[in-house]
C-alpha cells in the first residue's frame, strides 16, 4: 500500500512539473513571438539630476491595437559619494499576453557584475521564478501588482 501511495505521489509531481515545464516553454514561445514581432516600439526617457545622484529612466513600450505586449523600464544611475563616483543600470521588462502578466525579466549591471532573474506568471498567479532567495515570493507579488497598476494607466478600457 505505501509503495502505491508513494508511485501515486511521484506520477503527480512529475505531471505537476510536466504542465509548469510546458507552460514556461509555451511563455517563451510567446516572448521571442513579441520580440519580434516588428511592431513599432514607443519610447520615453525621464532625466532627474540630484547634487550626488543622476538617474535616467529609459520607457518603452509595446502595444498591438489595445493589447499591451511588452514594458520596458531600464534606468542608469550615478551616484558620488565621498569622492567616487558608482554607476549601476537596472532593467525590468514585463511580458503580456492578452493583457495578462506572462513574465518578467529583471537585470542589474554594476561594473562587471551582472544579475539576472526571471519571473513567470500563468492566469494571474506567479508560477515559477529563477531567484532563489527568501524574498522571491514576495518580489513575484510585487511585480504583479507593479503590473496591474502598469495596465490600468496604459490600457484605457
Amino acid at each position: 500500500m505505501k509503495t502505491i501511495l508513494f508511485v501515486l505521489f511521484l506520477s503527480s509531481f512529475s505531471l505537476s512539473y510536466s504542465q509548469d515545464t510546458s507552460r514556461l516553454k509555451e511563455i517563451n514561445s510567446l516572448v521571442a513571438k513579441i520580440n519580434s514581432s516588428g511592431l513599432p516600439v514607443q519610447r520615453d526617457s525621464i532625466v532627474q539630476d540630484y547634487q550626488s545622484l543622476k538617474m535616467i529612466t529609459h520607457l518603452s513600450m509595446l502595444v498591438n491595437g489595445d493589447q499591451l505586449l511588452k514594458y520596458v523600464n531600464e534606468v542608469a544611475t550615478t551616484r558620488t559619494e565621498n569622492g567616487i563616483t558608482r554607476q549601476f543600470t537596472t532593467t525590468n521588462i514585463f511580458y503580456y499576453d492578452k493583457n495578462k502578466l506572462i513574465k518578467v525579466e529583471d537585470y542589474a549591471v554594476s561594473g562587471e557584475n551582472k544579475q539576472m532573474a526571471e519571473w513567470y506568471y500563468w492566469d494571474d498567479k506567479p508560477l515559477y521564478y529563477t531567484l532563489k532567495d527568501e524574498r522571491s515570493e514576495e518580489r513575484a507579488e510585487m511585480l504583479l501588482a507593479m503590473s496591474k497598476t502598469l495596465l490600468k494607466q496604459i490600457i484605457k478600457k
